[in-house]
């Protein structure tokens, strides 16, 4: 029952804000199909699309950012297990993500009204596109809630230097890795068979995404297990 009234709980406290950014996602999409629409009736030869499944996909990180210590004090305060809390954490990714996959493939279509300045992002079926928009979501709110998670049990001086090291490692590995593609035989180049293999198919992507998925959800649920509580706050 904690598990239901938590996971609606978190439902609830996010819902304002899903709904606005899906209304702002719609309401741009069908003001810039209109632009466009009317560009080429005046002789206009460009291009349109918009990228709105892309765009719920960053936004579904900042959303798993933000679900673990406020929601951990909140489920603290009410006698909500750590697993519990995870758990719920666990359902609400499941179903944002393929709320907003849905969504952003469908808006992603809106731009179609227009086909003389419309640009599709992919060529797959609108299916192939939600199970990897599907997979991206879930991956990057993983990635979001083990990224708060991992913070709120480091010190200050441990912050700082994660802050500083991954983002430089990210840089380092992505132009090593970009320079391993291209000269065969090089340390990295296996690594770098990876990305050649996700772009030659969403359903590969898909497939990384969801390992990757799960492989931080396991994460998550390491600094959940042990995590206290700093600052205790009652339910509102």
């Amino acid at each position: 029952m904690k598990l239901k009234q938590m996971t609606l709980w978190q439902l609830k406290a996010n819902s304002t804000a899903f709904l606005i950014f899906y209304g702002i996602l719609l309401a741009l999409a069908v003001t810039l199909t209109i632009v466009f629409f009317s560009l080429a009736g005046s002789g206009y030869t460009g291009t349109f699309n918009f990228g709105a499944a892309a765009i719920g996909a960053f936004f579904l990180f900042v959303v798993g950012c933000s679900s673990f210590s406020e929601n951990l004090h909140i489920a603290f305060a009410n006698g909500v297990s750590r697993r519990t809390h995870f758990l719920s954490f666990l359902l609400l990714s499941v179903i944002a993500s393929a709320v907003t996959a849905a969504f952003g493939v469908a808006v992603d279509a809106i731009p179609s009204l227009s086909p003389a300045t419309w640009q599709p992002l992919f060529t797959e079926s609108p299916w192939a596109q939600f199970l990897f928009f599907l997979a991206l979501n879930m991956a990057l709110m993983a990635l979001g809630y083990f990224i708060a998670g991992a913070y709120y049990r480091m010190n200050k001086a441990a912050r700082w230097i994660v802050s500083i090291c991954i983002p430089a490692g990210l840089i380092v590995l992505a132009v090593f890795t970009v320079s391993a593609a291209e000269v065969p035989g090089m340390p990295l180049s296996a690594f770098a068979q990876i990305f050649i293999w996700m772009a030659s198919s969403l359903m590969n992507a898909a497939l990384f995404w969801i390992v990757f998925a799960a492989l931080f959800f396991l994460f998550g649920w390491l600094v959940t297990r042990r995590a206290g509580v700093r600052q205790q706050q009652a339910a509102a």
